[in-house]
């Protein structure tokens, strides 16, 4: 009997030290375990750190024959990252930078860049593509070429022009991240099928194929942004599948944290020729709906059409990367 008394006021008086005593912060244990003149590696937590003169690199780094890079509380980077707008990747086990190499098919210069190329399609045109095609290869199924899109319901913009105007900023935005970008059109006087699109994504070898569209609907009270791919189970390019729905995924993730709209879903289809024609990974991103007098009115703020360019260049930056 006192054997378990005693125990239990040994119990009692740790669980007080616990509650009193402040939490341990591991920053400053590491700092206490470092001298001020200490330069190398040091490991804590399974997470690995570079000291000059004790204190932690952060940001790109040559050390010794090999870069390394550092994040901001110092944590070595291993995988793929963008650092100076510059796609870089770093091995998994020894965080050393690569140069002239292909790792994951994606070929690394002597500078350790890889340059994704992404292929823009801002859907529909002024002058519409008369006719139809087939809906996929081997399809007898044929369908129009291409529509005239639709139509602001309050603004009276007309959806082509939406599309170029994101087309044309998203460009500019990840050419500035380090992107390679093509665009299907640069104006609205081409007249542009389905497939003649899709074959530009296909020619690039595009890492990321991005078809820019808005929605419409007969309820002019729905609202809000989603992404199309194909099935699993598609006739003409079920080995697309697990990389159109992750770039669908991300891209629509990253524009509804962007942008603030409605989230709807990940429609999954094999009735959109473009996508059905894509050799490459490839989605269609739905802004917003025209048709709702609210967001067609948003979609042409420029402060709210800076944040749907990020969003999606957020969205293909993290299909990519991660």
């Amino acid at each position: 009997m006192k054997k378990r008394k005693s125990c239990f006021i040994w119990l009692l008086c740790i669980l007080l030290l616990v509650t009193v005593l402040p939490a341990v912060d591991f920053t400053d244990v590491q700092a206490a375990s470092v001298s001020s003149t200490f330069t190398g590696w040091k490991t804590f937590g399974g997470k690995k750190y570079y000291y000059k003169n004790g204190k932690k690199l952060t940001d790109l780094h040559k050390i010794g024959k090999y870069y390394y890079c550092f994040a901001a509380d110092g944590t070595m980077f291993t995988g793929w990252h963008r650092i100076h707008n510059r796609f870089r990747y770093f091995g998994k086990q020894t965080g050393r930078m690569r140069i002239n190499q292909t790792v994951n098919g994606r070929k690394i210069n002597s500078k350790g860049v890889w340059t994704p190329v992404v292929v823009l399609d801002p859907g529909h045109s002024a002058v519409v593509a008369g006719g139809y095609e087939p809906l996929g290869p081997g399809s007898s199924q044929l369908k129009e070429k291409d529509t005239s899109g639709t139509q602001g319901v309050a603004t009276g913009v007309e959806e082509y022009k939406l599309n170029l105007s994101i087309g044309l900023q998203l460009r500019t935005l990840l050419q500035k991240r380090g992107f390679k970008v093509i665009m299907t059109r640069t104006n609205s006087k081409v007249a542009l099928s389905c497939i003649d699109r899709a074959k530009v994504a296909n020619k690039a070898n595009a890492d990321a194929y991005i078809r820019i569209h808005a929605n419409g609907s007969d309820n002019s009270s729905i609202s809000g942004a989603l992404t199309i791919c194909t099935t699993r189970n598609s006739p003409y390019i079920s080995s697309m599948y697990r990389k159109n729905k992750a770039l669908s995924e991300a891209v629509l993730n990253a524009y509804v944290s962007a942008t603030g709209c409605r989230k709807e879903y990940v429609w999954e289809t094999d009735s959109m020729t473009g996508n059905n024609w894509s050799k490459v990974p490839t989605t269609i991103i739905e802004m917003g709906y025209m048709s709702n007098p609210s967001e067609d009115r948003r979609m042409q703020q420029s402060s709210y059409q800076k944040k749907m360019v990020r969003g999606i260049a957020n969205g293909i930056e993290n299909y990519l990367i991660k």
